[in-house]
């Protein structure tokens, strides 16, 4: 993987920008057109529901790239909509590894690990989320994600 000019983190080559400093990455490359559709195709069905159809659109996309950021970010959101949260956490843990920087991955499986009922975990991911939500150049409102995260946080059981 790539690393930032600008701050040394790893970017993956399908990134546009660091995922920590926002700065622009040097080594971008599109997906394949395929691998577009598929993903065009796999947003399409979840958006339309259709959580099954998705989850195999993503997974034929990360079959042909596996550095595609959104097919594990989305495939995840499928696989939790079907109730498949330990799947889920598999999928966002891989979005992770990708975007390393990025807030709503770990606000994501947060609520994961909460609906798991495995609030240490949740309370982790969901800390770290808080950190990251103020430098996280992928968020348009740091703001209201910030108060979202401290809901969740409220609503855990203390440890």
């Amino acid at each position: 993987m790539p690393q930032c000019p600008n701050c040394g983190a790893y970017v993956s080559p399908h990134d546009k920008v660091c995922s920590y400093c926002g700065a622009p990455n040097p080594a971008y490359q599109p997906p394949a057109d395929d691998v577009n559709l598929l993903l065009q195709q796999g947003m399409d069905a979840f958006q339309q529901h259709q959580y099954a159809v998705a989850v195999d659109r993503y997974r034929q996309a990360l079959d042909r790239d596996p550095d595609i950021f959104d097919a594990y970010f989305y495939l995840a959101a499928s696989l939790s909509a079907l109730g498949r949260e330990k799947e889920a956490i598999a999928a966002m843990k891989k979005a992770r590894e990708i975007r390393p920087g990025n807030a709503s991955v770990d606000y994501n499986l947060g609520v994961l690990y909460k609906n798991l009922g495995q609030a240490r975990e949740a309370r982790a991911y969901l800390e770290s989320a808080r950190m990251k939500a103020g430098t996280d150049p992928a968020l348009e409102d740091r703001k209201r994600m910030t108060k979202t995260i401290e809901r969740e946080l409220k609503a855990l059981p203390s440890l």
